[in-house]
């Protein structure tokens, strides 16, 4: 009797060791290896650890439901509601860290390079269940709960953020809102700013006796007149120019944000709008960014090339053909505009 207890606490021990052990595996030891499978895993608001376990087990982040609950127990572990990126295979010490802490769903944005304040809000009420389209226009036309004195210090009263939303690719929040996107896109110009060595003090100022709010303006039209950084650069020296030797800037992408227009080559009528962004009846730049320009149009305004052109224009096929003459530029326009 006294050796049948013995073998059955022998086993007992020998059982415990190996379910020991096998927790301690699965808790701690376990790999996602190098080359994880990721799943997708959504715990719902107010979802029991029970069902969280037998979630994650089906879904093979972890082998053990059990011992999944036994550690949450031990640990005191706060298991939050949201979506989550899990590996197969995780241990389950990582699962609960992970687990422990809300991520909300996030979407990636891209804002192409040249687009209008309304464009991105368009793009960004379509990508940002949040967000309207109005609360949108509140917040750039009037910089409402918009902070960075330092680079928005410049802009003249009643100009919004026009010219300072960087376009580029952003991950947001299911739930942001429209501030902290615009936030998030004028901080992004800052830094970007920084990154090419271009500070930003209230009185510095740029190429051409230019203002840090006169010099976006300039770049917005350079990035919605041209494409490649080296056209940008004629372009730019273009404008220069022109401004110089006190000639209108005659864009027709000014005329084009007044009109709604994408036209490559304006009307007459249109030429003729009555708008102080219409740079063929006004002359010098307009009071503010028609676009909101990337840093190729940037480096492009605080960079200029010089040279004796003082027209442009753009082909069907997006090729810039320049003309030092009225003259010459009128017969581009014929051989390349028909």
């Amino acid at each position: 009797m006294i050796r049948l207890i013995g073998i059955l606490l022998g086993i007992l021990v020998l059982v415990g060791v190996a379910v020991t052990g096998s927790y301690v595996y699965d808790t701690y030891l376990i790999s996602s290896g190098d080359d994880p499978w990721l799943v997708t895993v959504t715990v719902d608001e107010g979802a029991s650890v029970d069902e969280i376990a037998r979630q994650l087990q089906e879904q093979e982040v972890i082998t053990s439901a059990f011992f999944f609950k036994i550690y949450t127990k031990l640990s005191d572990s706060v298991l939050q509601a949201g979506t989550f990126e899990l590996a197969k295979g995780m241990s389950i010490r990582s699962v609960a860290r992970v687990l422990g802490y809300a991520q909300a769903e996030e979407v990636q944005v891209t804002i192409p390079e040249g687009f209008t304040a309304a464009q991105i809000g368009e793009v960004i009420a379509e990508a940002l269940p949040e967000i309207e389209l109005a609360d949108w226009e509140s917040i750039v036309n009037t910089r409402g709960g918009i902070g960075g004195d330092e680079i928005l210090g410049g802009i003249p009263s009643g100009q919004g953020l026009e010219g300072y939303l960087f376009p580029d690719t952003y991950r947001f929040r299911m739930d942001a809102d429209a501030a902290t996107v615009a936030q998030s896109m004028v901080l992004t110009l800052k830094r970007r700013l920084a990154e090419n060595d271009i500070l930003l003090p209230r009185n510095l100022i740029f190429e051409g006796g230019l203002t840090f709010h006169e010099m976006i303006t300039l770049a917005s039209i350079v990035e919605r007149e041209v494409r490649s950084p080296e056209d940008m650069k004629l372009v730019a020296g273009i404008f220069f120019t022109r401004m110089k030797i006190g000639m209108a800037l005659q864009a027709d992408s000014t005329v084009n944000y007044v009109t709604g227009k994408s036209d490559a080559s304006v009307s007459l009528e249109d030429s003729r709008v009555d708008s102080p962004y219409n740079t063929y009846q006004n002359l010098g730049l307009p009071p503010g960014p028609i676009s909101n320009p990337g840093m190729n149009a940037i480096l492009a305004v605080l960079n200029p090339t010089d040279s004796d052109y003082l027209y442009f224009l753009t082909t069907n096929e997006g090729e810039v053909v320049y003309a030092k003459s009225f003259n010459e530029h009128v017969a581009n326009k014929y051989q390349y505009l028909k």
